[in-house]
């Protein structure tokens, strides 16, 4: 028991760290999962949500249980395990162990870790050469000739992971302008409903409800994106299909460039 609390209390510092970046990222899920809810359309939807919610109370309610029972262990039991050793070393006089000059029975004091800082590595200074431009204006213009023009951005098929959620048009990086359907497969063994999404493309993507129905389709209309809706720019486009239990296969995205 006591090797268990002395163990406790060393590694406090550590068990406070790692219950605050639970908390942090707790707190981050409960605003996404409450944003999730508010953009839910469907009851099914807005049911895992409340589900989510509740498995992030009870991790918070796990975290406040092991926080105080480390600060309880390392405060209050240390210090009364450490009254009764002392206790123990006063009533033997005859022990050896318990006199002050026996360097065995004094506490070694746990050394601090302190990172040390890495030194940064200089980065090279990149040389630029200037290209010579020749003076002559016929070779100029042969030079220019020779210069191929700007190619448009090519275009490759959606991300799909799943087979049962496909967007077959329009291709990863299309220019899109105007109504533009939204054709693909959306089906599933015990299939509740899909549903479209789009989000601008960036790091932190906030995806919004864009169409959906709750009959399967096999290689037909989806939807349609609308750009007057949206402004210009980079967006990407995924296909969710939730099964009965809530649940969905990885979703199909795509990105699309909108020019209105």
């Amino acid at each position: 028991m006591g090797f268990l609390v002395e163990a406790v209390a060393n590694i406090a510092p550590y068990i406070y760290a790692v219950c605050g970046a639970l908390a942090l990222f707790q707190l981050y899920r409960t605003w996404q999962v409450r944003s999730e809810r508010r953009q839910a359309v469907f009851s099914l939807e807005r049911d895992k949500a409340l589900d989510d919610l509740y498995r992030i109370f009870l991790s918070a309610l796990l975290m406040l249980a092991v926080m105080g029972f480390t600060y309880f262990a390392s405060t209050t039991l240390r210090a009364a395990m450490l009254t009764v050793d002392s206790s123990t070393g006063l009533a033997s006089p005859g022990d050896t162990s318990a006199s002050p000059n026996n360097s065995g029975s004094a506490l070694i004091p746990t050394p601090t870790f302190t990172p040390e800082t890495p030194t940064p590595t200089p980065r090279p200074t990149p040389i630029v050469v200037a290209t010579p431009v020749p003076d002559d204006p016929e070779e100029n213009a042969q030079q220019e000739a020779a210069t191929p023009e700007s190619q448009p951005p090519a275009v490759s098929p959606a991300l799909c992971p799943d087979a049962r959620a496909v967007i077959l048009s329009p291709g990863n990086g299309a220019v899109v302008n105007g109504v533009v359907p939204i054709v693909g497969t959306a089906q599933h063994d015990q299939f509740s409903f899909y549903k479209l999404e789009i989000a601008p493309s960036g790091a932190n993507q906030s995806f919004s409800y864009l169409a959906g129905a709750e009959s399967p389709v096999v290689g037909g209309l989806l939807g349609n994106l609308d750009s007057s809706n949206v402004a210009a720019g980079t967006y990407t486009v995924q296909l969710v299909v939730v099964d009965r239990t809530g649940n969905y296969p990885s979703p199909c995205r795509v990105t699309v460039v909108v020019q209105n």
